[in-house]
């Protein structure tokens, strides 16, 4: 397989960025995942859709938020990192990560940071192997359905 062509995404890619999110939120309707990322993208200018390509197929993606917090400074923080399950294993998420903490660095950041659900040991052994380390938790209070 030949190395992936990672690259910001293009309003054409979208609907192929979706259909990949579908695999981090299963029980979550595609529609609702595609509106929540239009929106996202409408609204936030600090926030950045990468893709990885192979043969021209979006396989790989990863939202990103730049911004400045008052403890870390300026921050890149990976949101919705997935691969499509038929090319995991192949350097994809790698190679993703890689574009990634080079954005960072051009971008003038201090750190990365990144979410991952605690059941997904996958993702962490990838994270881990990435120099990535656990600090502290995230806390979640759903305030009502997270499908809608």
């Amino acid at each position: 397989m030949s190395a992936p062509e990672i690259r910001l995404l293009e309003p054409a890619d979208h609907l192929a960025a979706s259909g990949l999110l579908v695999h981090l939120n299963p029980d979550c309707p595609t529609e609702v995942l595609l509106q929540r990322f239009r929106t996202i993208l409408a609204e936030h200018d600090h926030y950045v859709p990468v893709g990885a390509f192979v043969d021209g197929r979006l396989v790989g993606f990863a939202g990103v938020w730049i911004a400045t917090k008052i403890w870390c400074g300026k921050y890149l923080e990976i949101d919705n990192f997935v691969v499509h399950p038929g090319h995991r294993s192949e350097g994809i998420g790698g190679a993703l990560m890689d574009f990634l903490e080079t954005l960072a660095k051009e971008r003038g950041c201090n750190l990365q940071t990144l979410d991952a659900w605690t059941t997904n040991h996958a993702s962490h052994r990838l994270y881990h192997r990435r120099g990535f380390e656990v600090w502290g938790f995230h806390f979640v209070k759903p305030l009502g359905p997270l499908d809608q």
